[in-house]
């Protein structure tokens, strides 16, 4: 299997039941024909949604569908109480919003941007889902305006909040308040506004998306020096880089390749991808003196961006590795041959593992590196495997290219 050029992402739907005084319900969703409504509303998507949840995002081909909703516990054969036609676009995130007061219950779809927010931010958007506040003005204490006389319901537009503690200020009809937040740099949050059963409104935060706090710089240099190749074979075999098999490797680092204590639990300590032929031990490793994505400096060794999500965690995990070094085949070596649907497997520090399913396999010129497809905000556990590739000059001792492997958590 080759390297693939990138085909269309897939569309992300998510549910979202807005509407305070509107029960459970259940929604069914189907790919809509191109003429005229579905005849079978197709598989159940949600199940007994209540006021206030927001489901995961679910990855669906681009396309038109159709969304049907009845109340829950009843026969999928129910004529639908509200139905609409949506819009999935290739690698749009979109939520359908149940909202509005039940005597004027609609469908609406909102479009979400999971756009990388400024370094050291978390991106922020209102929904305003409470009957009690008409009239809303949001704000963060010494900070930005999220939204002001946002009706209901309402949707706010994003704005980049600094990371870390932070005081939100609700002022309404009904008074004013203040809620206390912890936003982590890197993510992107929907404050949803409800009405609260004891009275009043409340604030709940919904994590949407997570990237790195400090996104790495340009492309990864991840291939062996030509000057510095020529030099080593010219001393002799002895001064070559040798692969350490992977127990021993692991043994001798005591389970973690990173100082002793620094790695959490969930750190990766071992990849393997069996389609591509690699079986690697994983270091730590962070960024260079110039912003960008260090590799490690032992070609037998991948590295783990430790300054990003660990993988199966919620975010892409990254690592890197060398394609070669010194004129022999590096830990990365075989990557470029993953293609699509092939399992990746990464044990962790605390001794489980997380699986996950190449999504898609990318070529691309340095100079063009995808920095937001490979280390934007995404909803779910998502992994990136690095290395080097295309043509090398041996000039420069570099690739032209970085080969950038896709995949997704599955178990």
């Amino acid at each position: 299997m080759g390297v693939a050029q990138a085909a269309d992402e897939p569309g992300r739907l998510r549910l979202a039941h807005l509407s305070p005084d509107t029960p459970a319900v259940d929604v069914a969703l189907t790919r809509a024909p191109a003429d005229g409504p579905a005849v079978d509303p197709g598989p159940e998507v949600g199940d007994a949604l209540r006021y206030g949840d927001v489901g995961e995002y679910a990855e669906l081909e681009p396309g038109a569908y159709a969304v049907s909703i009845r109340p829950a516990g009843t026969d999928a054969d129910t004529p639908p109480a509200l139905s609409a036609r949506i819009e999935v676009p290739a690698g749009g995130a979109r939520t359908l919003a149940l909202s509005g007061a039940f005597a004027e219950l609609a469908l609406t779809s909102l479009t979400d941007e999971l756009a990388p927010p400024g370094a050291g931010t978390a991106r922020v958007r209102v929904l305003g889902a409470a009957t009690g506040a008409s009239d809303l003005r949001i704000s963060v204490e010494g900070g930005p305006l999220l939204a002001a006389g946002l009706p209901f319901p309402g949707t706010s537009g994003y704005t980049d909040v600094a990371a870390g503690p932070a005081s939100v200020r609700l002022a309404s009809g009904l008074g004013t308040t203040t809620v206390p937040l912890d936003l982590r740099g890197g993510t992107v949050v929907s404050l949803l506004v409800l009405d609260d059963p004891d009275g009043g409104i409340v604030l709940r935060p919904v994590l949407d998306a997570v990237s790195p706090a400090s996104v790495p710089v340009g492309a990864v240099e991840a291939g062996g020096s030509g000057a510095l190749s020529s030099a080593v074979l010219a001393a002799g075999p002895a001064l070559l880089p040798r692969r350490v098999p992977v127990a021993a490797a692991v043994a001798h680092a005591g389970g973690s390749l990173g100082p002793a204590g620094a790695s959490p639990p969930g750190a990766p300590v071992r990849v393997r991808v069996p389609g591509a032929g690699v079986d690697a031990v994983v270091g730590v490793t962070g960024l260079g003196a110039d912003g960008a994505l260090a590799v490690p400096a032992d070609p037998a060794l991948a590295g783990w961006y430790a300054g990003g999500p660990a993988p199966g965690e919620r975010g892409p995990a990254v690592l890197a590795g060398h394609v070669d070094w010194a004129g022999r085949p590096a830990v990365f070596d075989g990557l470029a041959g993953a293609g699509p649907g092939d399992e990746i497997v990464v044990d962790r520090a605390d001794g489980s593992s997380a699986r996950f399913a190449v999504s898609r396999v990318l070529q691309t010129p340095k100079d063009a590196f995808p920095t937001d497809a490979v280390y934007g905000p995404v909803p779910g556990a998502e992994l990136r495997l690095i290395t080097c590739g295309g043509r090398f000059d041996p000039v420069s001792g570099s690739y032209a290219d970085n080969v950038v492997v896709f995949a997704r958590l599955v178990g």
